[in-house]
């Protein structure tokens, strides 16, 4: 009887995820779309618009046409800073579709102050968002699904992502179809930074599971502060990365029950297997009737 409940709940889940729909944030009265350049900001989408914006939810900008060297970025609402990294799609065939993935913490700042396209060399036609389809970490400050497996491929980060980066806290890349050779090179402090290699530094990388992680120290926090960071990698799937404070919750689930705080204290891996000595790397702490997710 429960695995057949457990069938119908992930067979409506998957249909609801197939199934979502976008939502239309804007539409221009004409075909051709409204210009945005330097002096002509796009439409502004404001904040109540933006109410059901979750981690994992997508921004997608509808381009009718475009200029070469071609610019397109979401500023917040309140013209302080970017809500997501510029793109330079003028190689995409007209018309178009720029789509933005939500960080949670974007999705937050939408929901807060709105959002604004802004550029130069566009003309977009419609705005929509689409709810998101996968559950996103709290600590995840990019996900998507960037195939690194036969060639070299690049990840750019900007430097508001790290605003709140220290010593101590971890760079953790969740990755999935690993081949026999994985090269992860993170250039900290944008191109020209200072590069981290897997293969000439490997003491600086923990492997555990899915996850790899390297441990931030003053000097790079501070580079990525400055100017975010590129990851290049190879041999392996990308699929999410994550700014992790050690011994943080990121998640948590209080149950009510039995005295929590007496209970011994049992991990386990993000696959469900019992952690004897857990450390460098992601768990799932439990005591009592109180769950949580840990890094250590």
């Amino acid at each position: 009887m429960i695995k057949n409940l457990l069938a119908l709940f992930l067979l409506i889940s998957s249909v609801a995820s197939v199934c979502a729909t976008p939502v239309v944030l804007w539409q221009s009265d004409s075909p051709e779309g409204v210009s945005v350049r330097w002096d002509a900001a796009g439409p502004t989408i404001s904040a109540e618009q933006c109410a059901d914006f979750t981690g994992g939810g997508k921004i997608e900008v509808s381009v009718a046409s475009c200029n070469s060297g071609a610019i397109l970025l979401l500023t917040k609402g309140d013209w302080n800073g970017d809500l997501c990294p510029a793109v330079y799609p003028d190689n995409l065939t007209m018309p178009a579709t720029v789509t933005f993935s939500l960080t949670p913490a974007q999705a937050k700042s939408a929901r807060e102050l709105g959002f604004i396209p802004f550029g130069d060399g566009y003309n977009i036609s419609r705005i929509s968002y689409v709810p998101s389809e996968t559950e996103v970490d709290p600590d995840a400050i990019w996900f998507g699904s960037e195939d690194c497996r036969s060639e070299w491929k690049n990840i750019d980060l900007s430097a508001p992502l790290f605003a709140d980066a220290k010593a101590g806290d971890k760079l953790v890349f969740v990755t999935s179809d690993r081949g026999p050779e994985v090269i992860m090179q993170p250039i900290i402090g944008n191109w020209g930074g200072i590069v981290l290699n897997s293969v000439d530094n490997p003491e600086l990388f923990t492997t555990e599971g899915d996850l790899i992680s390297i441990t931030l120290t003053d000097q790079w926090a501070d580079k990525l502060k400055e100017k975010g960071f590129v990851l290049q990698a190879y041999g392996v799937v990308i699929n999410e990365i994550r700014l992790v404070t050690p011994g943080g919750d990121t998640t948590s689930i209080i149950g009510i029950g039995a005295d929590s705080n007496n209970a011994p204290v049992e991990y386990f891996n993000l696959n469900g297997l019992r952690v004897g000595n857990p450390s460098n790397g992601i768990f799932i702490r439990r005591q009592g009737d109180k769950v949580t997710k840990v890094a250590l």
